[in-house]
């Protein structure tokens, strides 16, 4: 029987210590640019030096900028830092491999770390495919004498002004549209070189995984007759030197993330079991899988791992030594490092406590974990640990100057019965110089997906609410991960019911809990399904006092044919639009936007293509019509996430800006 064992990491590590609050002053928006971001820790293969990814808001140049950094895993001594992202380290330890930047030239480097001697190796063709920017499109070989990556086969084509024409329904990307490129893997020397397209054909590849003796790579490709209404994405192999294919999984569903193991016997992956999802934010979690590489049992069941952990799997990887298969997941607002022993499938808990614990590395030997840990009132940093969670610590501290010096507000947790008795969980964040015995206006903060989730993890944004005077309640409805299958299934064929209900209910806990919040002066705001929601709450009830939608939805029926995503749709309501048209125009917000009183800003990017700009105008001019007070704020070259860091501070200036005119 599988079971799951908890290891020493539950005991709390703490972070930096800080000044009392009456030290710190409360956060504005020219704080943004001291946040430094950390992400993609890589442990050397000898376990004494990490290369992570600092990221910062530039906003002189309106960019943000990326640095490689180097510290010793022994102290947390800085070694060395260039600009760049991605790092790779070469299997002797001597290199690292980047995607950067030189004279005018981007693409893929290496960099002799002795010398710090950089070589241009290769600039592959970036892609638009819906997987083309995954993190596991290049690796260096084992052996350390090639490089293999994913890559658009050629350049981009030239657009001269002249009409663009499409006969496939996937013909848009997140903020333009398809130039109809296919996506390979190639090979490169290390040395450098020609490179050379092992899979180049009518179909896309991608995630890649070596094999351990450097002579095959693991791949995922959809090779169905029509792959962008098909989610059959299957793993293959392919021979490095003859290029030879092997069919190694057949599924009516996808997988991604193939791994070899360090024997080369079997490969592991990640995917779902429902023949029918979709490409972005689907209600199944993603489970853990095992099959055998050489291909010869490909019309075979593959073994699923860990199934008594019902969670959203992800971050998969081999250990060195083949015992266990590491990954990662969202529970109960934090995020979890797990290991699975494929012999006897059972899991430990590795990495866990009150913060998300993700982007993980290990060593050569196995012996050394490099993760990045953040939680409400601390930005992500570097840790380490032994490879089975003992002896955690904190390894950088870029963002120690600025926690000391800021007034962050941590959420408390609470836990509620909703409607039908259904448990959810929620936090409350107070604001910031909270005086004892007075009441202050609250936000109701709804997160996207629909299946994402809050969590003690660092947000610009809410703190930015809390500095300004605002109280802060987040929940996780049904549909959110991190709670089991069961409940990520719950907003499917109801989008706007039951979670609905499950926010109301939240809001309502949470004011009987907290008597410093005023029922009288709420906001609600959310982005993307966030968003959504915020329409659909605003057309429900009259409570709220004031509302920001950003990347909001509010036609069901016009968000099939014009968004990207058109999949969502099918997989969400198990149906296409024709086939029930009244049922989606039941949960749009727009069918029931008679009556709304509420004042709304909405906050869109003008080329977002995940959720097009048109369901906010759509939802605008609805509100404008009926004589309620309505702004919508247009941000040009955005698409569903902002890029622009003055485009980000603007967008959260306006927010806070149209809460304080309705609730002050």
């Amino acid at each position: 029987m599988p079971s799951i064992r908890l290891s020493a990491s539950l005991l709390a590590v703490t972070l930096a210590a800080v000044p009392a609050a009456a030290q710190r002053r409360p956060f504005q928006l020219a704080d943004l640019s001291g946040i430094q971001n950390v992400s993609d820790p890589q442990l050397s293969p000898d376990g004494k030096a990490v290369a992570y990814v600092r990221s910062r808001a530039d906003y002189a140049t309106d960019v943000e900028t990326s640095d490689v950094m180097l510290v010793a895993t022994a102290d947390g001594r800085a070694i060395g830092s260039f600009a760049g992202s991605s790092p790779r380290w070469s299997p002797d330890g001597r290199s690292l491999a980047f995607m950067g930047r030189r004279d005018g030239r981007g693409g893929l480097f290496i960099r002799d770390l002795a010398s710090g001697v950089e070589r241009w190796i290769v600039s592959p063709p970036q892609t638009d495919h819906w997987l083309g920017r995954s993190p596991k499109n290049w690796a260096w070989s084992p052996d350390g004498s090639m490089i293999a990556y994913v890559a658009a086969d050629g350049a981009a084509p030239v657009r001269n002004g002249g009409p663009q024409v499409f006969s496939r329904i996937m013909y848009k990307t997140r903020t333009g549209f398809s130039d109809n490129r296919k996506t390979h893997v190639y090979v490169v020397a290390a040395s450098g070189g020609t490179p050379r397209c092992l899979t180049c054909g009518d179909h896309d590849e991608h995630s890649i995984s070596w094999s351990p003796d450097s002579r095959r790579v693991a791949f995922v490709s959809d090779r169905s007759a029509d792959p962008d209404n098909s989610y059959e994405n299957d793993v293959y192999t392919v021979d490095v030197g003859t290029g030879a294919l092997v069919q190694v999984t057949k599924s009516p569903s996808a997988e991604f993330s193939p791994r070899f193991s360090p024997d080369g016997r079997w490969i592991s992956f990640e995917g779902w079991v429902r023949p029918h999802n979709t490409k972005d934010s689907p209600s199944e979690d993603q489970h853990l899988f095992l099959v055998d590489a050489s291909g010869s049992a490909a019309s075979a069941r593959p073994r699923q791992l860990a199934r008594r952990v019902d969670r959203r799997l992800n971050e998969s990887t081999w250990d060195p030594s083949g015992k266990h298969l590491y990954f990662s997941a969202a529970d109960h607002g934090g995020n979890v490092i797990y290991r699975v022993s494929p012999t006897d499938d059972v899991v430990d808990t590795v990495i866990t406590g009150r913060f998300q614990a993700r982007g993980y590395s290990l060593d050569a030997a196995g012996t050394t974990m490099a993760y990045i840990r953040s939680d409400d009132v601390h930005p992500a940093e570097v840790f380490v640990a032994d490879a089975d969670g003992k002896h955690a610590r904190q390894l950088t501290n870029h963002n120690g100057s600025l926690v000391a010096g800021l007034m962050f507000q941590e959420e408390e947790e609470f836990w509620f019965d909703s409607f039908d008795g259904t448990r959810v969980q929620g936090w409350v964040m107070k604001p910031a110089g909270a005086v004892p015995g007075r009441k202050y206006p609250t936000i109701l903060v709804i997160h996207g997906g629909p299946h994402g989730m809050f969590g003690v993890t660092f947000t610009p944004q809410q703190q930015y609410l809390a500095s300004r005077g605002y109280g802060v309640v987040l929940i996780n409805p049904r549909g959110s991960q991190g709670y089991g299958q069961a409940f990520s299934d719950g907003s499917v064929l109801n989008w706007g019911g039951g979670d609905y209900k499950d926010l109301m209910a939240g809001l309502d806990a949470a004011i009987a809990a907290h008597p410093w919040i005023d029922p009288t002066r709420l906001g609600v705001t959310g982005i993307s399904y966030g968003g959504y929601m915020t329409n659909w709450v605003i057309t429900q009830t009259h409570r709220f006092k004031a509302a920001v939608a950003s990347a909001s939805l509010s036609n069901l029926i016009s968000f099939y044919g014009t968004s990207l995503y058109t999949d969502l749709i099918e997989a969400e309501f198990n149906m296409m639009p024709w086939d029930n048209y009244s049922l989606l125009w039941q949960w749009s917000p727009l069918a029931h936007v008679a009556g709304t009183t509420t004042p709304t800003l909405f906050i869109h990017g003008e080329v977002d293509n995940d959720v097009p700009i048109t369901q906010a105008e759509e939802m605008y001019t609805a509100l404008r019509k009926l004589g309620v007070e309505a702004t919508l704020a247009r941000y040009p070259g955005e698409g569903h996430g902002f890029r622009r860091p003055t485009f980000i501070a603007d967008s959260d200036r306006r927010m806070v800006e149209w809460f304080d005119r309705y609730l002050r």
